[in-house]
């Protein structure tokens, strides 16, 4: 039996366009919840819709947020006083 790939080689370039394509789909889904809040409408389908997309919205910053705490930040190692630019 294969066992599944963990190690991933990806480049800077690679990272940013995933971030950058679940940053456009949080902007979409987002914008449907907006406009599914302003029907006002309490149908029970639009309410369950709304959970749905609230529920994918979550999962893909929580996404972001692990490719983001696994990033290697860089910052010098000399005496002077560092300011990113």
């Amino acid at each position: 039996m294969s066992k599944p790939n963990t190690e991933f080689n990806l480049g800077l370039r690679d990272i940013d366009l995933i971030e950058d394509a679940l940053n456009l789909v949080i902007a979409r889904r987002s914008s449907t919840m907006s406009a599914i809040a302003g029907n006002n409408v309490e149908n029970t389908t639009d309410i369950s819709s709304y959970r749905e997309i609230r529920q994918e919205v979550a999962d893909l910053r929580d996404l972001l947020g692990r490719l983001h705490n696994q990033k290697n930040w860089y910052r010098p190692q000399s005496q002077a006083t560092y300011v990113s630019g």
